[in-house]
C-alpha cells in the first residue's frame, strides 16, 4: 500500500484541484472494479489510499471556495462547484465500499462479475509475452487507447503494481496489463500482446 505521506498537500487552483479530483476518481471505480473482479486486495488498498487522497483534495476545496467567495454571486458560482465536487465525493466513497467489500473476504453474488462482465466496456487483464511487438515501448509511443480503444489503468509486473501508468512508462515481457476497453478492443489487444497481431494501428513489427 502506498505510503500516505506521498499525497502531501502543495497549493493548487480550484480548477486543478477539481480536474485531480475528477481523475482520481475516474480512476478509483476503474481498480475498484478490478479488483472486484479478480479480488485482488492489494488493488483494493490503492482504491482506499486514492479515497484518503479524495478526501484531502475535497477538504482544500472547500476551503479555497469560502476564501474566494467575496460577495453574494461568487458565493452562488463557488456553490456550484462543492455540489459537483460532492458528487464526486460520493463516487469515491462508493468505490471505497466495493474495496472494503474485497479487503473484507465478503462473498459476491456471481450476477455481480456477470453484470460487470456484460457491460459496454469491460475490464481485463492482458499478460504480454516476449514476442509481442508491445515489448519496449512506452505507453506514448504505442498510443493504446487510440489505436486499439484500450485504456491502460494498471500493471502488474512481478509482484509490484504501478497505477495509472504515464506515457513514458515502457512495457516488457512478463506485464499483466489491465485495460479498459470493449470486447473487441481487449480481444484484439490481447492478441497483439500474445504475439499473435504484428501490428498496431500504422506500426508494423
Amino acid at each position: 500500500m502506498e505510503e500516505f505521506e506521498e499525497f502531501e498537500y502543495q497549493p493548487k487552483s480550484v480548477k486543478e484541484i477539481f480536474i485531480e479530483m475528477k481523475n482520481i476518481v475516474e480512476l478509483m471505480v476503474d481498480l475498484a472494479y478490478t479488483s472486484i473482479l479478480f479480488g485482488d486486495k492489494e488493488i483494493a488498498e490503492e482504491v482506499l489510499d486514492l479515497e484518503e487522497r479524495m478526501d484531502l483534495l475535497n477538504y482544500h476545496l472547500m476551503t479555497h471556495a469560502v476564501l474566494a467567495a467575496r460577495n453574494p454571486k461568487e458565493a452562488e458560482q463557488i456553490t456550484s462547484v462543492l455540489q459537483m465536487a460532492n458528487s464526486i465525493e460520493d463516487i469515491s466513497n462508493a468505490a471505497g465500499d466495493l474495496a472494503k467489500m474485497v479487503l473484507e473476504g465478503i462473498a459476491l453474488h456471481p450476477v455481480i462479475t456477470e453484470a460487470i462482465m456484460e457491460s459496454e466496456e469491460v475490464i481485463a487483464k492482458i499478460t504480454v509475452t516476449q514476442e509481442s511487438i508491445l515489448v519496449g515501448k512506452t505507453l506514448g509511443d504505442l498510443k493504446l487507447a487510440s489505436n486499439t480503444g484500450v485504456w491502460i489503468i494498471a500493471v502488474r509486473r512481478g509482484k509490484r503494481w504501478i497505477f495509472a501508468p504515464d506515457k513514458d512508462f515502457k512495457i516488457k515481457p512478463g506485464d499483466v496489463l489491465i485495460g479498459r476497453g470493449t470486447q473487441t478492443s481487449v480481444g484484439h489487444l490481447k492478441e497483439i500482446a500474445r504475439g499473435i497481431i504484428r501490428v498496431i494501428g500504422d506500426e508494423r513489427a
